[in-house]
């Protein structure tokens, strides 16, 4: 009896450790027993069609990979029917488009002499002088921003694009080139005397004064000051500014009037 003891002791145990596994077994959940053979769990279930339409509706076909600025070609596609590219503030601010020819030009030749050009309606008179010796007056016409002008033995041609002209003046044998801009001076008050339009930047001794024996010309410059010869008896002076009140200077005693000089009046 006492030789039983034992074995029944161990029957007793192993039979108290099955009733346990079994009662653990079913006390789990179903998906997590684990499956026959050690095989490895089964896959996440995939994501509902909405969740992939809409990662797809986040991605821009157009734009521009990581680093890369998106090309004008690419903005000009995609720009609505109709619209117009936006401006760029710097480049309608790098200058100011000159609306009309028909103004005065001022500048310079090569030599260093002064040029004055005054253009209306399609005509023009031009005077240069270096306030010394040289002088010429050259008139003609200025018709699709091109300048073509003529005086004695000399011939001035050029062309105006935007807010410059340039070009050249033949004088015999010899040749200048010649840059001007427009003159923006003026007041009212010139505008008014002249009757052209605009204020005067050339003005001439009357045909009277002429008569007298003396000639002269004046640039009115765009900083107030005057530049200009006069004639007498052949011999060519720097002329005495003009006073704007009268339009009238005073050479050897003699008081010489002048004018405006406007393209197409004479």
């Amino acid at each position: 009896m006492k030789r039983l003891t034992p074995l029944l002791t161990l029957l007793s145990g192993a039979v108290t450790a099955a009733v346990l596994f079994t009662m653990s077994a079913q006390a789990s959940p179903p998906g997590t027993q684990p499956a026959a053979g050690g095989a490895p769990p089964a896959a996440a279930p995939a994501p509902p069609a909405d969740a992939e339409a809409d990662a797809d509706a986040e991605v821009d076909p157009d734009a521009a990979p990581p680093g890369e600025e998106p090309s004008d070609t690419d903005a000009d596609a995609r720009r609505p029917a109709g619209t117009s590219p936006p401006t760029d503030p710097d480049a309608s601010s790098a200058g100011t488009e000159v609306t009309s020819v028909e103004q005065n030009w001022i500048g310079e030749l090569e030599n260093g002499a002064t040029i004055a050009i005054t253009v209306k309606d399609g005509k023009a008179e031009a005077y240069v002088c270096d306030g010394r010796s040289m002088e010429l007056w050259l008139s003609g016409t200025v018709r699709d921003g091109k300048i073509e002008l003529t005086g004695k033995d000399a011939k001035l041609t050029g062309v105006i694009r935007g807010d410059r002209a340039s070009g050249e003046m033949i004088v015999g044998v010899r040749r200048w080139k010649f840059t001007a801009r427009p003159d923006n001076t003026s007041s009212e008050e010139a505008v008014v005397k002249s009757g052209s339009g605009t204020a005067p930047a050339i003005y001439r001794v009357t045909d009277e004064t002429r008569k007298a024996g003396y000639d002269g010309g004046w640039i009115m410059l765009p900083d107030g000051t005057q530049i200009g010869i006069v004639t007498w008896n052949g011999k060519p002076i720097p002329a005495p500014p003009l006073d704007p009140a009268f339009n009238s200077t005073v050479v050897n005693g003699v008081t010489l009037v002048a004018e405006p000089v406007v393209p197409g009046a004479r």
